[in-house]
């Protein structure tokens, strides 16, 4: 994998309402395939009826602690939030037989790596989101 700063990442996507954290962590990653997969993700939230300016990408740092997926360890957390239902929710690895929202970000997830993802569905508020975890960049994660 590689080094990735998310932060000029993130900018790029500005025609989209972005969160992020001050001190955001680099993820380790491989750049080409997660913008394939964010690409997708954005897509699936046009498709789902959210309007380009009104598509959420919230980026954070996350420590799990305990629990099977993701494992234990540091996560930057990548969620694309937008209107409409995003179906059933899900707790996704690339060992379960569901497919994460569609075939294409299905692909685009077991292709870039992602070992943990989960979607929610709020009707309430007409909303649903899909959140990735990337692994946190360490010195020897590069080894």
């Amino acid at each position: 994998m590689a080094i990735v700063d998310l932060r000029p990442y993130l900018r790029a996507h500005g025609y989209l309402r972005v969160e992020q954290p001050p001190a955001l962590w680099e993820a380790d990653c491989d750049d080409e395939l997660l913008i394939r997969l964010t690409g997708e993700l954005i897509a699936s939230a046009l498709v789902r009826g959210t309007d380009l300016p009104d598509v959420l990408l919230r980026a954070s740092n996350v420590v799990v602690t305990e629990g099977d997926e993701p494992t234990p360890g540091d996560y930057v957390a990548l969620t694309l939030e937008g209107a409409g239902d995003w179906g059933p929710e899900l707790r996704w690895s690339p060992s379960v037989a569901a497919t994460l929202l569609n075939p294409d970000v299905d692909a685009a997830a077991r292709t870039a790596g992602i070992s943990c993802a989960y979607t929610r569905t709020d009707p309430d508020r007409g909303r649903g989101s899909v959140t990735v975890f990337l692994p946190r960049w360490t010195p020897a994660s590069d080894d």
